[in-house]
């Protein structure tokens, strides 16, 4: 079946899911409303009648039937509301294959002119790559995406990743799921992060003796005094005396109560999400071995995170109804604050080490989702070769993933050897700049374990560079040449430090100066670059430059040209050996309206 008719066959079942939990939801309501309505009137009428006996069963058949309503309907409630989360995931999906990005969020805070790619490559911002990859629920999995998007990795570790993605790619219902279990409030997400710092911060009550002692000794004397009041006569000031005793201990942890209630009563919401999660993960069986690591951060032995955390909601909720006066008499009574306390940092002490590994590993888990995801929607993509050697990159069919598939123009292309470069030469608007871009974009889904736009590709593990979208900046007074310089300097610089190879993408090199500095310029870098820790692809109008490849075995001529037919300008976009034989400037500037 189409991919695109799955989707949406998808999201009409989603929908009517949805829809269908609603007017149960609805019933449920009216039932409770109306459950109400019937035992307030016949409360009313049998304590008139002074038929105290009826009351008190009305009453309790009452409470009995209608908590265990409102409970059903919530769960109601939360299936609707998964159900049409569902559906929205689908309809995105179809807009994905559309490449209609606007109502995706775009990242653009992860990207930044100094990146060595990020900008010239769309990897964030509107119609971007994150936009096309980016199906991740929580605050912490979009950055997590961003990083692998802009840091290198090893190939094991991408082997890995290839792996985990193929395992996942057939999974939808249970990467739905699982997307829909992570979506919760970004205010939530955000307190995470205060509930991290609350996980690591310092323990304070459980190696204290003397509050080991107080929270079991001075309420079995508070209650000794109380019971010996009601039984013996014994004075009752000594139940006072105990429970003002109680109270001090009580206002030696009001600071440290206050403050955990605070740190930890936003996040509770946010906490549900990822133990939902946890729990997904540790009841699957993982074939591939990351998958199967990703597990094992939760499960060790008999011990679950999921119950971990279950554990830590309970303590939390209980220190958050510290105001409910009954609790208050309680918490008197029984020094509960100091119990609860304890037990908290008891449990942060047996799990700090593990929280930031759970929430990693979850996040690592939303990622793989993603591109699984993109896999699955692309299914012609295909898992590239990858190669622990430097300056290779050979590929069939390549195209760029944003193009829509019906306009998209593919080439096969190879480069490899330190050192060599590819001069690109092409008439305007013939395809040099998204060829380069094509290139970039590629090799990056290569290097975090996504497939690639292509029918086959091998690629060795190297560092992408670009200069292509070089612009003034007014604020800091420099111009566009300068900002070209300053970003060459910058390719020289990684070329020159150890690491993998570069692979370098620079369009229209040196554009802002005259044409005699432009070309000499030009000759020289390629001429430094041929003789560097790095290989590339280099477009230029300059047909001189086409004579480097004279020069040096390494330096190579390729172009994109155009034709004309019936006084309109053809582009075919595939790349060829040799110069470029074809230029349209002056037909463009005619057709403009430019007397030439």
């Amino acid at each position: 079946m189409n991919i695109n008719k799955i989707f949406q066959q998808r999201e009409s079942e989603f929908r009517i899911t949805g829809e269908s939990f609603a007017r149960k939801s609805s019933l449920i309501g009216i039932l409770r409303l109306a459950l109400f309505l019937v035992a307030a009137v016949a409360v009313v009428y049998f304590a008139n009648a002074r038929m105290i006996e009826i009351v008190g069963f009305i009453t309790v058949g009452f409470v009995l039937v209608f908590f265990p309503l409102v409970k059903y309907n919530n769960s109601l409630n939360r299936k609707r509301d998964k159900a049409m989360l569902q559906a929205g995931f689908n309809k995105d999906e179809q807009l994905r294959l559309e490449l209609d990005f606007d109502s995706f969020d775009q990242g653009s805070e992860f990207s930044g002119i100094d990146h060595p790619y990020s900008a010239d490559l769309d990897i964030f911002g509107s119609n971007s790559v994150f936009q096309l990859l980016n199906r991740t629920s929580t605050g912490a999995g979009r950055a997590l995406m961003a990083e692998w998007l802009k840091n290198l990795s090893t190939v094991a570790e991408m082997e890995k990743r290839q792996e985990a993605v193929r395992e996942l790619i057939d999974e939808i219902d249970w990467r739905q799921e699982f997307q829909a279990n992570g979506v919760h409030k970004r205010e939530e997400e955000e307190q995470v992060e205060i509930l991290k710092a609350w996980v690591k911060s310092p323990i304070q009550l459980q190696q204290k003796l003397h509050f080991q002692l107080a929270r079991w000794i001075s309420p079995a004397l508070a209650l000794a005094a109380i019971v010996a009041f009601f039984s013996f006569g014994v004075s009752f000031y000594w139940a006072v005396l105990a429970l003002i005793v109680n109270g001090f201990w009580l206002r030696a942890v009001l600071k440290l109560a206050g403050e955990t209630t605070e740190q930890t009563y936003e996040s509770m919401g946010a906490l549900k999400a990822y133990r939902e999660l946890i729990a997904m993960m540790e009841t699957r069986g993982f074939q591939s071995g990351k998958l199967q690591a990703l597990k094992e951060e939760f499960v060790q032995g008999q011990s679950r995170a999921s119950r971990e955390i279950r554990r830590l909601q309970i303590i939390l909720d209980n220190l958050q109804v510290r105001a409910n006066v009954l609790h208050a008499l309680f918490n008197l009574l029984f020094l509960l604050d100091i119990h609860w306390l304890i037990a908290a940092e008891s449990w942060r002490k047996r799990n700090q080490e593990h929280v930031i590994a759970w929430f990693r590993a979850i996040n690592e888990m939303e990622v793989v989702t993603s591109l699984a995801g993109f896999a699955y929607a692309n299914p012609v993509f295909v898992f590239p070769t990858l190669h622990k050697e430097n300056y290779m990159y050979q590929a069939a069919g390549l195209g760029h993933p944003l193009i829509p598939e019906d306009s998209r123009v593919s080439n096969n292309f190879a480069i490899a050897g330190q050192g060599n470069v590819h001069l690109i030469t092409g008439s305007n608007m013939s395809g040099k700049s998204t060829f380069l871009r094509t290139t970039g974009v590629n090799a990056i889904l290569a290097f975090i374990g996504a497939p690639v736009c292509a029918r086959e590709m091998e690629i060795g593990r190297m560092r992408v560079f670009t200069s292509m979208r070089n612009q003034d900046n007014l604020e800091e007074n420099i111009s566009s040449f300068y900002a070209e310089l300053r970003r060459i300097r910058m390719l020289l610089n990684i070329a020159s430090h150890e690491g993998p190879g570069v692979f370098y993408c620079l369009d229209e090199i040196l554009k802002g100066t005259n044409s005699k500095d432009r070309h000499n310029g030009a000759a020289a870098l390629i001429r430094q670059l041929s003789k560097e820790k790095a290989f590339g692809l280099v477009s230029t109008h300059d047909l001189e430059l086409g004579d480097l490849a004279g020069e040096s075995k390494g330096i190579s001529n390729y172009s994109f040209n155009s034709s004309m037919l019936d006084g309109k300008i053809n582009f075919d976009y595939k790349l060829k050996e040799g110069l470029c034989h074809s230029f349209n400037a002056s037909e463009l500037m005619k057709q403009m309206g430019i007397e030439l």
